[in-house]
């Protein structure tokens, strides 16, 4: 039976936190661009959306889209889009029926958009505590407590059941019943067992190498086809929503090590369908570890949210690693810089964008082309979550006496321990540069503990702590109550008052990791860097104020990396769009070849060629940027000697 235990460790509130630098320049540009834009411009999400109360799209878009523009505008201070938000939030507020079901009632059967729903107004109650929010949530669970019993979970809500567990597991902390519990049981015992998965993973191959879509789509048809091809547990999406799946059962249940379960299942994914930008191949299914293979934007911002669930739960850095390289390399490199298009796919060896036939298990020939909503229009709606909810993962709180930055980007908090005011601006330029500043500015002194973490590429860093010249230089030693070292953290316990400045500077050396055919990725930091292709843009498509783009390479991209070559580093100024090709803050410099054998099949890049290759052209200097930067590139090289 289940029980609530869920340990101390908690992200800020919304209230709590605010972005700053380069993060809150991010933030308006999402808001000037397509976040800000999608409610007149795209029927999905427009007036006429069913969450409205229209006759429009009725299922997952109109929740979707909000996740990501109710917390946009809040943190923004945006009025204006934050009323076109509460629309929606007062029409679901409003549509409470009889028996506990809320939403369309065109789609009332439906379980799956609800529980996306249902997160947004987890938000929304952060923002407002309004106690409507509890009346939603205690009318949802009496009615899924009366109707699952005799209409279970299939498909999609099966597979994502571990978003509505997320969902009441917050709704236990606000109102605790056993009619929660009572769900919480039943849930588990139909939901897809993402722990069984995780504990042997199965795909350990491309989807196509199991099953032909042509033929599952021919011959099967609904549950039959989902039990044939194992449809939804191979769904990229699916399988990056599961992850968080074991850290919410074990809010509820002690019967396995959820923590361990939950890393053997992401390394595992990462093995054998994982690129060097941190995303895991799928498209639309699982589909190796090749870098021409697709990876899809839904999958990248729904990992990045199940990774703070994994961080919030269990507190690994490997969680934060991962949800850094995420949020720094896949997820810019994959929207355009002023936030008006995007892929379906991106491609870690991404050299040509268009409508053309590649080799994607079952997505159509326009899913790599940036617009509006190339192949389907779920990452339209979805992607908006990403950077806002990033910035709920950076910091935490344990017990009553601990602030804990995990995940670093520049922000200002205003908290509270033992109820005193605490308020630290975090100033930096990372992932572009090293140097992380914490700077109190409440006006009275406050005795806690502030971890940070060392990340799990930091070698060496330098910790500097100071209140105007009065510096200290300190170095982790046994029995020095002020800093130690525990685990991947460094725990700062003193009184802080005003002035007090933490300077973290992790050591960012340049290191090359090794992927799928023995290819090499050069990073430095959090960041992985792709080779600096001239790209030819050309407008294909007008759908009101969007355009549809194709883009060509004008430059040659077929290169070999010198084996344990040099790079030297030229940082920049962070300007304005901080992801930015033209004005990257970050360029590499480098040895490389040509290999001209190494040629475009299936109008992508063709299989990295093995290593070392020894026909390769004489050596030439080439520039590696950000892979955030990029939209054309080659992140995973062959080598030469």
């Amino acid at each position: 039976m289940a029980e609530f235990h869920r340990g101390t460790r908690r992200t800020l509130s919304m209230r709590e936190i605010r972005p700053e630098g380069w993060l809150a320049r991010q933030f308006q540009i999402q808001m000037d661009g397509m976040t800000g834009k999608l409610y007149e411009g795209w029927d999905s999400v427009g007036s006429y959306s069913g969450w409205l109360g229209g006759t429009g799209e009725n299922w997952e878009r109109g929740p979707y889209y909000l996740d990501g523009l109710l917390p946009l505008a809040y943190y923004l201070g945006d009025r204006e889009h934050y009323e076109t938000a509460m629309r929606f939030v007062e029409w679901a507020l409003g549509s409470a029926m009889e028996d506990g079901n809320f939403g369309p009632v065109t789609s009332r059967e439906d379980y799956w958009s609800r529980f996306v729903m249902l997160k947004v107004l987890v938000q929304y109650f952060e923002i407002s505590e309004d106690l409507r929010v509890y009346d939603i949530f205690e009318g949802y669970v009496r009615y899924l407590n009366g109707e699952l019993p005799c209409r279970p979970l299939t498909q999609w809500s099966r597979a994502r059941a571990g978003d509505l567990m997320y969902c009441l597991g917050w709704y236990y902390e606000q109102r605790p019943s056993e009619a929660i519990l009572k769900l919480v049981d039943l849930l588990r015992s139909q939901a897809l067992d993402w722990t069984d998965l995780f504990a042997e993973f199965p795909f350990v191959r491309s989807a196509g190498y199991y099953y032909d879509w042509e033929d599952v789509v021919t011959r099967h048809q609904g549950e039959e086809f989902d039990r044939v091809m194992n449809y939804h547990a191979t769904h990229i999406v699916n399988l990056t929503m599961g992850f968080k799946y074991p850290a919410v059962l074990s809010w509820f249940y002690g019967d396995m090590d959820f923590a361990a379960n939950a890393r053997q299942g992401v390394r595992a994914a990462q093995k054998y369908h994982g690129v060097a930008s941190g995303v895991l191949n799928g498209d639309e299914h699982i589909s190796g570890n090749d870098p021409s293979q697709g990876a899809e934007l839904c999958s990248v911002v729904e990992y990045m949210f199940s990774l703070q669930i994994l961080l919030e739960t269990f507190g690994d850095r490997d969680a934060a690693d991962r949800l850094e390289r995420l949020a720094y390399n896949a997820l810019p490199a994959t929207i355009t810089e002023e936030f008006m298009a995007h892929q379906y796919l991106q491609q870690a060896n991404q050299v040509l964008v268009n409508k053309a036939p590649r080799n994607w298990f079952n997505n159509n020939d326009e899913a790599n082309r940036f617009g509006l909503e190339p192949h389907f229009g779920c990452c339209t709606a979805n992607m908006h979550q990403g950077w806002p909810k990033f910035l709920k993962s950076l910091w935490y709180r344990e017990g009553e006496d601990v602030l804990e930055a995990m995940v670093y980007a520049p922000c200002r908090i205003e908290t509270k321990i033992a109820g005193k005011p605490v308020r630290i601006v975090e100033e930096t330029e990372y992932p572009f540069k090293n140097r992380i500043a914490f700077r109190f500015e409440q006006e009275e002194p406050v005795k806690f503990r502030l971890r940070l973490r060392t990340p799990g590429w930091c070698e060496n860093y330098r910790l500097l702590i100071h209140n105007g010249d009065d510096t200290e230089v300190r170095r982790a030693a046994k029995g020095n109550m002020e800093w130690q070292v525990v685990g991947a953290c460094i725990v700062l316990d003193r009184e802080w008052k005003k002035g007090d400045v933490v300077e973290f500077f992790p050591e960012m050396k340049i290191r090359t990791t090794r992927w799928a055919r023995g290819s090499l990725a050069v990073e430095r930091g959090p960041l992985v860097y792709g080779q600096d292709i001239r790209e030819r843009w050309e407008k294909v498509k007008e759908t009101g104020i969007f355009s549809d783009y194709d883009v060509y390479p004008e430059s040659p991209w077929n290169y070999a990396l010198k084996w344990r070559g040099e790079f030297s580093v030229e940082e920049r100024r962070v300007g304005e769009i901080p992801f930015s090709k033209e004005e990257a803050p970050v360029v590499l410099t480098g040895k490389g070849r040509r290999v001209d054998r190494w040629k475009m099949k299936d109008n992508s890049a063709g299989p990295v060629p093995e290593s070392p290759v020894s026909d390769a052209g004489p050596e030439e200097e080439i520039r590696l940027l950000p892979f955030g930067c990029t939209k054309l590139r080659i992140s995973q090289f062959p080598w030469y000697r």
